[in-house]
């Protein structure tokens, strides 16, 4: 084995891996058909809370099956336990940013103060019960704390003072169009991958719940240079190492930053193609104080979609067509509300792939038997 990969869903470092040469070993909560495609061993572990890692059960098979010593990139799933990081982090180096990073990222309050002491837009966020001028007028959100995926987040009833619960914070909601913008850093610089344009799969329970993405996006021109400004100056002031995003919303007036994912995401769907060189390689080559001294720019758009189960069902025995990813196995249950698979599409701008991209949805759904809700196209 080469390293170890650890996320929610460890398809994407998986391809990025084996487009490497990497023999990974994968740890994850789905072991879908081409996460163990990629990887040498693909492991199951346990789930807790809905859509969450069993910390023990997750240390447990890390010690059975990797070696002492056996290097780590941690994916999306995470940022809300860096206990459980720093568990990992006693026997397995981690190829990325320590928990301790981690721990200040996902601080809102932290955050907050880190965008305004580096004159970066940051909506107002307390840990506290809100006072009727906290907010003012604005709609607010509740958030988890080191929440990833979006389907934690709801938006309060007017009025509504009370505090937030355990583990969550309370932030001011902005309108406008969710941006992410992918940098690859090694403590002192930085280069930026793309940015990328993204969507909700929203149902009643979740209205902000991750949709998928898009890109390369050019960023507004009003703001671009202020929003790369930011990027850097974040990745910079926190001395970040490997690949890291960076969440914006904007809108006809301004833009906002909204988060700081200091790891590898969901948009390595988007940007780990030809011809830039294998992302996860890069990764540890910027862990390692080494970064390209330019990057090439994708040959064409690509664009990411998440389909959620509308319904409880069972996977039929269908093959999937070669444009979906994160394939459960036939006869594998899967719940309403959980991820059942992505389906891909590229094209000469964002738009074509997007629009490929929902139509490839709408066919398997409808030649699948699926259930599904998806954000209808801007």
């Amino acid at each position: 084995m080469d390293i170890a990969l650890i996320a929610i869903s460890a398809r994407p470092l998986a391809a990025s891996a084996a487009r490497a040469g990497f023999a990974a070993l994968s740890f994850d909560l789905f072991a879908d058909l081409d996460t163990c495609a990629h990887t040498a061993r693909c492991v199951r572990v346990h789930k807790k809370n809905g859509c969450a890692f069993d910390g023990d059960d997750l240390i447990q098979a890390l010690h059975s099956l990797a070696p002492t010593g056996l290097p780590v990139v941690l994916g999306g799933g995470l940022e809300d336990d860096t206990a459980l990081m720093t568990r990992i982090a006693e026997r397995n180096p981690i190829l990325g940013n320590a928990p301790a990073i981690v721990r200040v990222l996902k601080d809102p309050i932290a955050l907050a103060a880190l965008a305004a002491h580096l004159g970066i837009p940051f909506p107002s966020a307390t840990l506290e019960a809100p006072t009727p001028d906290t907010f003012g007028d604005a709609p607010v959100l509740e958030k988890k704390i080191g929440g990833a995926g979006g389907a934690h987040i709801r938006r309060r009833a007017r009025g509504d003072l009370s505090p937030p619960a355990a583990g969550h914070y309370l932030q001011r909601e902005v309108d406008g169009q969710s941006l992410s913008l992918l940098l690859l850093s090694n403590g002192s610089a930085a280069r930026v991958i793309g940015a990328s344009r993204q969507w909700h799969a929203q149902d009643e329970e979740h209205p902000f719940r991750y949709g998928g993405a898009t890109g390369p996006v050019a960023l507004p021109e009003p703001f671009a240079g202020e929003m790369l400004k930011a990027a850097i100056s974040v990745s910079l002031a926190c001395g970040l190492v490997g690949l890291v995003s960076l969440d914006f919303v904007v809108n006809a007036d301004g833009w906002f930053m909204v988060e700081v994912n200091p790891r590898p995401g969901a948009t390595l769907d988007i940007f780990d193609t030809d011809p830039l060189p294998p992302l996860l390689g890069l990764h540890l080559a910027a862990c390692g104080g080494k970064l390209p001294e330019m990057l090439p720019a994708p040959a064409q758009a690509h664009a990411a979609g998440v389909i959620y189960a509308a319904h409880d069902m069972v996977v039929p025995q269908d093959a999937w067509p070669d444009f979906v990813a994160d394939r459960p196995p036939a006869g594998a249950s899967v719940l309403k509300g959980a991820p059942l698979c992505t389906v891909r599409a590229t094209g000469p701008t964002p738009e074509v792939a997007e629009a490929r991209m929902r139509e490839r949805t709408q066919a398997l759904l409808r030649d699948f038997g699926l259930g599904a809700v998806m954000e209808p196209a801007p």
